[in-house]
């Protein structure tokens, strides 16, 4: 039994040390060179900053014209530009294609302005179906139940 345990134990002592021995090592620095970005990545990389700005831009602005936020005239205005700017930043990554200038930036979103006016106050229903009768139970109806 206990030459058991001693083999038990040394096993399980190697498989650690085999786990483990990847971890213990020094690292080895294949390249300590740092590679500044081209000028044709550093552009690809702006352009895919621009599109997803517009994009994030685009869904923040669906978001507040469903949450009533901004009003339909405001979304109307805002909706086309924004559009266009996703659109020609998806056109300008399209492979075979030479990157555009960079298009102008796209506006932040414009903060929320409570309403002058307070909301009219919502009239909750009652908790009881209009068509239901309330009925009195004797104390003795209750009694015969259980």
């Amino acid at each position: 039994m206990t030459v058991a345990l001693a083999l038990a134990a040394l096993l399980a002592l190697a498989a650690v040390l085999v786990v483990a021995l990847p971890f213990l090592r020094d690292p080895e620095a294949r390249d300590d060179e740092l590679h500044a970005l081209g000028e044709l990545e550093r552009r690809r990389l702006e352009l895919v900053e621009e599109r997803d700005r517009a994009v994030a831009a685009l869904a923040e602005l669906e978001f507040d014209h469903r949450t009533g936020k901004v009003s339909e005239d405001d979304y109307r205005a805002l909706v086309g530009q924004l559009r266009s700017r996703a659109a020609a930043g998806l056109r300008a990554l399209e492979p075979g294609r030479e990157p555009p200038e960079a298009p102008e930036p796209v506006p932040a979103p414009q903060p929320y302005e409570p309403a002058e006016t307070p909301p009219e106050p919502v009239e909750l229903p009652s908790p009881e179906p209009p068509d239901v009768e309330r009925v009195a139970v004797p104390p003795d109806a209750r009694a015969i139940r259980s």
